[in-house]
């Protein structure tokens, strides 16, 4: 491949998911692993494992924009993280060992399944739902053993899927009654040490590659720190929608074989 071609695909994937990580608060996963294998040919465990590296070692930037705008929920997001990282231990483990076909149809469905449920949300709550609302403005949110059940599964699916996790976590955190803005500021937040955990795990494994980590993670690092201030501006019911259509889309083409 020409090198300017290389630096070119490394910057789009870098940018383009790393944009909407911290905007909708998923980790730009469900686009960056099809863009991984699309663009730079990697089988989708490499993909799988890049991917998880990317958000562990970028998320940051946008973790902290999401913090100082009231975004993120402590209490919760401790609960869940602790959770969530159990799951995707385990999930990851079992990836590892199924067939790329099997792994395509999981992470294609996922993708259908959550952007069905999003767009829903986002119809059912147009004219209804704040347009943002921020920590300060709510006494409690629920973190209880309900909530880390769940949020162990939502890992478990993670791990399996080869995602940062915000994909599940905030479906489910918004489930639990979070204002989407606080949903996707604390599911940003616990994609560090879940995915961190995912991506150990695969490149234990031998399915990682230094090169495209480093080079799109310094990317994503400043894409997003953007998508995150994005968020203050947009209403919680929109991003609901791009949320739900975006990953829709891409479930599909993954899932039949497009990508």
């Amino acid at each position: 491949m020409d090198v300017w071609l290389l630096i070119f695909y490394i910057f789009i994937i870098g940018a383009i998911p790393g944009f909407l990580s911290s905007w909708l608060g998923i980790g730009g996963c469900f686009l960056r692993i099809p863009m991984l294998m699309a663009l730079l040919g990697l089988s989708i465990k490499y993909a799988y494992g890049v991917n998880m590296a990317v958000i562990a070692l970028s998320t940051f930037p946008g973790v902290l924009a999401h913090y100082r705008m009231g975004h993120i929920y402590s209490k919760g997001a401790i609960v869940a993280s602790l959770a969530a990282s159990a799951g995707v231990l385990a999930g990851s483990m079992v990836a590892i060992y199924l067939p790329v076909f099997i792994l395509k149809i999981i992470f294609g469905m996922a993708c259908l399944f959550i952007g069905i449920y999003m767009i829903y949300k986002a119809i059912k709550t147009k004219g209804i739902t704040p347009p943002r609302v921020t920590i300060h403005e709510v006494e409690s949110l629920p973190h209880g053993w309900s909530f880390g059940a769940l949020m162990f599964a939502a890992g478990i699916a993670t791990g399996l899927c080869g995602f940062g996790g915000g994909i599940y976590y905030v479906p489910v955190l918004t489930a639990f009654t979070y204002p989407m803005h606080i949903a996707i500021g604390t599911s940003s937040l616990m994609m560090i040490p879940t995915a961190g955990v995912g991506a150990v795990n695969l490149a234990l494994h031998g399915y990682t590659n230094l090169l495209y980590i480093a080079g799109i993670g310094l990317v994503t690092l400043v894409f997003t720190w953007l998508g995150a201030r994005a968020t203050k501006s947009v209403k919680a019911w929109m991003l609901r929608a791009v949320f739900g259509g975006l990953i829709g889309a891409i479930g599909i083409g993954v899932a039949i074989g497009w990508i």
